[in-house]
């Protein structure tokens, strides 16, 4: 955790972002699973993608965005399945409606 240290802001949510790739990195390495999940970040920290792909040119994901609600660090959580192209966009809108961002933009 000490290598997010000298990259200037990211708060709350950069710290909630690292505290879910640790756990996914520990689940990992402990369990071994048949189908390991991966992930995918964006620069700053505020989205975290747990995913594996259950057939050929299909995708299942768990997208997760650390936002600040009332004040407060937060992770919302939503599952999208599909054809690979599809689902990424869907995911990508619906992070950035969370995050705030104008979809598109």
């Amino acid at each position: 955790m000490a290598e997010s240290e000298g990259r200037g802001e990211g708060g709350p949510q950069k710290d909630a972002m690292d505290v879910l790739q640790a756990w996914l990195d520990e689940y990992n390495r402990r369990v071994q699973p048949g189908i390991p999940l991966g992930s995918k970040g964006e620069a700053g920290g505020a989205q975290l993608r747990l995913q594996y792909r259950p057939a050929q040119d299909q995708v299942a994901m768990l997208h997760m965005v650390a936002v600040l609600r009332d004040g407060r660090p937060a992770i919302m959580v939503k599952r999208f399945e599909g054809p690979t192209p599809e689902t990424a966009v869907a995911a990508g809108l619906w992070a950035s409606t969370q995050l705030g961002r104008r979809p598109g933009a």
